[in-house]
């Protein structure tokens, strides 16, 4: 990929500047010192096991290059001063997601799909969002993807940030309905956890397909195409790891696939 900004374009490398993917004043926020220890690695979706040698670095450290100075300092630095009463009254939980006005979801949303974006450039696993969807961002009355969903959660944690990257879709069907249950190469599932919130941002390329939320689980803060007023219930494996719950959050978003029988 060339050295051009990530979401307006603009090429050059005296332009381009590090974007901390988790902004430095959430990471004080959590009192992390310069020198803690991140873990990154990528897993086999059957076994667990690394696929490679895990990533470790500070936090501090988990930049993305791409991003320009003018986009950096201007409509993502407003983007954060807007963000951030919300998204620090949401972590510490002085305030529930059903309080957000329609407002304030639509500006954490945008955060949350600014930020799994630049999460899925600047990890491991080397699979991108497309950059059409990364650059649909660009502005201060830009919007995500009209097919993005963004949902949420409040729960417990055991570590202070972490966040995954996932292919795992649970796909639903009409009774009688034979689909090929492979999963698009442009789908997506980001989740992002910070203390107790708990975000995740979807999307399944399909337009007749509909995101399928779990029951109590997902509220949605931008629905996209889904029905959250339909929740399935299948059963949900939480594990005891340190983002074990989270995987199960991101994990257990369904689809239900209304497109053409095999």
């Amino acid at each position: 990929m060339t050295r051009a900004c990530l979401f307006c374009g603009a090429t050059g490398s005296a332009i381009l500047s590090d974007e901390h993917i988790v902004p430095q004043w959430l990471l004080r926020h959590f009192n992390l010192p310069e020198d803690d220890q991140m873990f990154q690695g990528v897993a086999n979706s059957d076994t667990g096991e690394l696929a490679a040698a895990p990533r470790v670095h500070s936090s501090f450290r988990f930049v993305e290059g791409r991003v320009c100075a003018a986009c950096n300092s201007g409509w993502m630095s407003r983007l954060e001063v807007a963000a951030r009463p919300v998204l620090t009254a949401l972590i510490d939980r002085g305030r529930e997601i059903s309080s957000l006005s329609s407002s304030e979801s639509a500006v954490i949303s945008k955060w949350a799909v600014k930020t799994a974006y630049l999460v899925t450039y600047a990890g491991p696993m080397r699979s991108p969002v497309q950059l059409d969807h990364v650059r649909l961002l660009c502005g201060d009355s830009s919007v995500p993807h009209s097919g993005v969903g963004v949902f949420a959660m409040q729960a417990d944690y055991t570590q202070p940030s972490g966040y995954i990257q996932t292919g795992q879709w649970p796909q639903l069907a009409p009774p009688g309905v034979a689909i090929d249950r492979e999963t698009p190469g442009d789908a997506y599932k980001i989740g992002l956890q910070f203390r107790h919130l708990y975000l995740l941002v979807a999307f399944w390329p399909n337009p007749s397909a509909l995101l399928y939320p779990k029951k109590d689980l997902h509220i949605p803060l931008l629905p996209g195409p889904s029905r959250p007023d339909v929740n399935h219930t299948l059963d949900l494996i939480m594990g005891s790891g340190p983002i074990d719950r989270l995987a199960a959050f991101t994990n257990s978003l369904g689809v239900v696939r209304l497109d053409t029988a095999v």
